[in-house]
């Protein structure tokens, strides 16, 4: 039985960009009001995000949660839409051809959700499978991509299309707390969409295993929490050095898990969660500055844009590193629970035993 591939990646963008330094002096310093809050967006290593909003009129009456989620799903539709064309084309299938949707989001939902709504816009199948994870976080796009290993093991011959839709940008805050400022410094907007089926070719990448950690004592140090003017964003600033000290072990103990060690991975793909995480995790694993160019460049070019950023990096990967058959990338992302998920992937994998 063969390792299933990703056969496409289409990452996308809403229309609006933002240059870093603007979103403080001409949208959010009136609301923010703290002297340290442009030092804290200047720090952050990024040059620009992308928006759903082209202005900062929608944030500027404290807009409640209804609002922004109506906006949310109204644009999480569209362009979701769009992207979910897009990977399809590239992998050469029609909708009719997909056997689960799954969709990830942790800045917006409703019931039905964007899975059904989506599913009836592109005319997909009747007996599709669909799923839903909602409210996991930065670390649940490898989630997706497990879950859609799992599903192509019992179903190798099937096709996955995995839809990740986070708009960050909706939820910005008011207020000179150090969270807020942290927060509104480094979210963007941002989506993929990513078929998931049997290997066609050398060039697309398998999914050889996957991995979930979490340590639960750390639980409370991430989160993103309902309120009646959006989600809050907790984000504590020992994360980086939490998981500078946890990662290393547990990406040792997957890669020996698969008989393999630091120096058979020729790509890392690290959730660019914030500059100091892409730094310490750098240090910690002992990565050269070439290693750690993909999630820098998605950093700096698109900021964190939650769980749709790892495909962006693995995008990068595949556009800029050019890799070579035998190649491997270990992915890894991180999120509230404190969750660690990570995924192997090789170019022509070959069959599992």
């Amino acid at each position: 039985m063969t390792n299933p591939a990703i056969l496409s990646i289409a990452a996308g963008v809403p229309a609006h960009r933002h240059e870093q330094m603007d979103l403080h002096d001409r949208w959010l310093e009136p609301y923010i009001d703290s002297r340290r809050a442009r030092a804290i967006f200047s720090a952050a290593q990024i040059e620009a995000r992308y928006s759903v909003l082209p202005t900062v009129d929608f944030l500027a009456d404290q807009p409640g949660t209804l609002a922004r989620n109506d906006l949310y799903m109204a644009t999480a539709r569209r362009l979701g839409a769009c992207l979910s064309d897009q990977a399809l084309t590239q992998a050469n299938l029609t909708p009719s051809d997909i056997d689960h949707f799954i969709v990830i989001s942790c800045t917006g939902f409703d019931t039905p959700g964007l899975d059904v709504i989506l599913a009836r816009d592109l005319d997909m199948r009747p007996n599709l499978r669909r799923s839903a994870l909602i409210g996991m976080g930065c670390h649940a796009g490898l989630t997706g991509l497990d879950r859609a290993l799992l599903e192509l093991t019992a179903r190798p011959t099937g096709h996955v299309l995995l839809l990740a839709v986070e708009f960050g940008t909706l939820h910005f805050q008011h207020g000179n707390t150090l969270e807020n400022m942290v927060a509104d410094a480094i979210f963007g907007d941002g989506l993929a969409a990513v078929v998931i089926g049997p290997a066609r070719s050398t060039e697309r990448p398998c999914i050889i295993n996957t991995m979930t950690f979490s340590d639960y004592k750390f639980q409370d140090l991430m989160g993103f929490h309902i309120s009646d003017q959006g989600y809050q964003i907790h984000l504590s600033t020992r994360v980086p050095k939490i998981l500078r000290d946890i990662v290393p072990e547990q990406v040792d103990t997957f890669l020996a898990q698969n008989n393999l060690s630091r120096s058979d991975i020729k790509f890392w793909g690290l959730h660019p969660g914030g500059a100091k995480i892409i730094d310490y995790l750098g240090e910690a694993l002992e990565l050269s500055a070439e290693a750690l160019q993909y999630p820098r460049r998605i950093l700096r070019q698109f900021g964190n844009m939650s769980s749709a950023t790892i495909f962006f990096v693995l995008d990068d990967i595949i556009r800029q590193g050019r890799p070579q058959p035998g190649d491997f990338a270990l992915l890894l992302t991180f999120g509230p629970g404190l969750t660690i998920e990570l995924c192997l992937v090789q170019w022509n994998a070959g069959s599992k035993e």
